[in-house]
């Protein structure tokens, strides 16, 4: 953040802590730093000064900091209703002013982007998984990279569904196993795959119970009809 100010200066208009940071679920052996950066602008000038900033955010864990001009954050707000809304319901802010907590989401634009991202992961999961699976440690890879984005499409669609975004990956397995019937265990053991890094991985179980659990997800998701705004 300090950074990030002395470089940009009055051009820094806000900083947000997001992610794993912000929710207590960092893990120092892979977690990274997630900051959004906020500012006045954001043109040549500002993000050629950032990029003496880099090298200390990157000793920082801010490997891929968000920066957005308060221009692109409003533009941007209907095309990524799904990744403000998960730094809106869980941050913590930094300084300047806080652009997400008060944002207001079409919920429309929000069920579509829940659906997309679960297409993307059905779609690319058969050939992530003939990718990886085979590989040392690839099952785990595999499964790893997939359930970020499952988990946080999960997550919007219980917003969706009407009750507060779940705070961490366990919460999530548990409230779709009640609101989507999902199986609550297996989906708690995609979600949770990079906390035991010692346990045996069986691609074929664990390809099967994600491709159960995504069908489940689409098929609740396609019942959710968008009603209009204010998610």
């Amino acid at each position: 953040m300090e950074a990030a100010r002395r470089e940009a200066g009055d051009a820094l208009r806000g900083a947000t802590l997001y992610g794993s940071a912000a929710t207590g679920e960092f893990h120092p052996a892979h977690s990274d730093v997630n900051v959004a950066f906020v500012f006045s602008e954001l043109g040549t000038p500002q993000l050629s000064a950032l990029r003496r900033a880099y090298r200390e955010w990157h000793r920082c864990r801010v490997i891929r900091p968000l920066l957005l001009s308060e221009d692109s954050l409003r533009r941007s707000l209907d095309a990524y209703p799904l990744e403000y809304l998960l730094i809106r319901e869980a941050r913590a802010h930094l300084t300047g002013t806080d652009y997400f907590g008060s944002l207001e989401l079409d919920r429309a634009a929000l069920r579509l982007e829940v659906e997309r991202v679960l297409r993307a992961q059905e779609l690319g999961l058969g050939l992530s998984y003939v990718a990886l699976a085979g590989t040392r440690g690839g099952a785990r890879l595999w499964a790893a990279q997939a359930s970020n984005a499952v988990a946080a499409s999960a997550s919007g669609l219980v917003h969706l569904a009407g009750e507060p975004v779940p705070r961490t990956r366990r919460d999530v397995a548990n409230r779709c196993a009640a609101l989507f019937q999902v199986d609550g265990g297996a989906f708690t053991r995609l979600l949770t795959i990079r906390d035991r890094n010692r346990e045996r991985v069986d691609t074929v179980e664990l390809l099967d119970s994600a491709l159960n659990i995504l069908t489940r997800l689409l098929e609740s998701v396609e019942r959710l009809a968008p009603t209009g705004s204010g998610a």
